[in-house]
């Protein structure tokens, strides 16, 4: 069973951590998480950028920075976070470089999952999305500053491979805590060019025999793991675009209050070139909707 019970968070006093921590508030029961540490990294003990004046006025010049951030983040997760919900948090300020401090927590705190921002990861700060995608040794959830949503789909493209068979299996397992959820599986239908296959089987009835192999290949797919067929809603789609990231934002873009999860493959070399391809493509350039990669 999928479960987030110690999630690390990556705030940096922005208007994007109003977005996060409403959007965990909003499905913590679901993600399972039980408890949560709020890490604020500065590369010094400075005026954090990002910070506006009303809460520069709340504190005297000689208290300390680090204790400010440490008083506005409580602030703002209490707001935020009902007391009835139970959930158990700690907060932490930290000096240093951000991308090496963040991994290194992760580790210290034996975190489930880390949660990072989208604005966060792309504003200089060295976090880049594809750099946390490759290295971060736990699930990782990308969260856009776009408000407040629960979840209602799940969106799991699929490659018939275990790591997308893991990311369903994620998806089965956030439904069974909330059955009301519906997860759409996603194939994208690669084409050869049109002057290959038009001498043999021209227009579309190359292309439909296509598409019908991918249709076995996911009956099999479903057969051999045992998968709930009647859970999962399926669509095929063509490669047009010669884009499947592309296909999958806007195939996601389209069901509203929508999370997308995907696998990662692992960390060698080749694995990670391998998963380089479309999984870091969505988490470095997609702003939209949220992206849950799984390990």
């Amino acid at each position: 069973m999928l479960s987030f019970r110690r999630i690390l968070v990556a705030l940096d006093l922005s208007e994007a951590d109003r977005h996060i921590l409403q959007y965990l508030a909003a499905n913590a029961g679901l993600m399972g998480i039980e408890k949560a540490y709020f890490v604020n990294i500065m590369l010094d003990f400075t005026v954090p950028k990002h910070v506006d004046v009303e809460f520069q006025k709340l504190f005297a010049p000689e208290y300390p920075v680090d204790e400010k951030v440490k008083d506005k983040l409580g602030f703002d997760i209490q707001e935020a976070f009902d007391e009835d919900m139970g959930l158990e948090y700690s907060i932490e300020v930290i000096e240093g470089k951000p991308y090496e401090k963040l991994l290194h927590w992760i580790k210290v705190k034996e975190a489930d999952l880390l949660v990072v921002g989208k604005k966060e990861v792309s504003e200089g700060s060295g976090i880049t999305a594809r750099r946390v995608a490759r290295n971060a040794n736990c699930n990782i959830l990308f969260l856009p500053a776009n408000g407040y949503m629960e979840i209602e789909h799940i969106i799991v493209p699929i490659d018939f491979s275990n790591h997308s068979l893991h990311a369903l299996h994620a998806a089965l397992d956030l439904k069974s805590r909330k059955d009301e959820l519906s997860i759409h599986g996603l194939y994208i239908v690669d084409l050869p060019p049109e002057d290959y296959y038009s001498r043999s089987r021209p227009g579309t009835g190359y292309r439909g025999v296509l598409m019908e192999s991918a249709q076995i290949a996911y009956d099999s797919f479903i057969r051999d793991n045992n998968l709930p067929l009647d859970q999962i809603e399926m669509a095929f789609l063509e490669n047009k675009q010669h884009d499947i990231a592309g296909h999958i934002e806007d195939f996601a873009t389209g069901k509203p209050n929508s999370m997308i999860i995907m696998g990662a493959k692992g960390h060698s070399p080749f694995e990670t070139f391998l998963f380089g391809s479309v999984t870091e493509k969505l988490a470095e350039r997609y702003n939209k909707l949220p992206i849950l990669v799984v390990r």
